[in-house]
């Protein structure tokens, strides 16, 4: 599973947000781009084994509507570290 986050995440805390990512993923390629979006998670790709192969013209669906999907997977994901980042209330 390749998984590309925003750089905007602080450098102190991407160790944090790389176990979290590891605890959903056996082994995952975490990859830091920057973007001018404000998402977390900009894109999950399934590995070479997943189950889940997105749609050949769109890199975001999946062929069948599962919480593995890409999609859900970068959604979940984004869910957990917007948690995980949030100041401690």
């Amino acid at each position: 599973m390749k998984i590309t986050l925003n750089s905007s995440i602080p450098e102190e805390r991407r160790p944090e947000i790389e176990a979290l990512v590891g605890k959903r993923f056996f082994k995952p390629t975490i990859i830091w781009l920057p973007s001018r979006f404000p998402r977390y998670v900009m894109l999950v790709e399934p590995g070479k084994d997943g189950d889940s192969e997105p749609l050949p013209d769109s890199i975001f669906d999946s062929p069948e509507e599962s919480t593995e999907s890409p999609a859900k997977l970068a959604e979940m994901l984004e869910e957990q570290i917007k948690e995980r980042l949030s100041p401690a209330k």
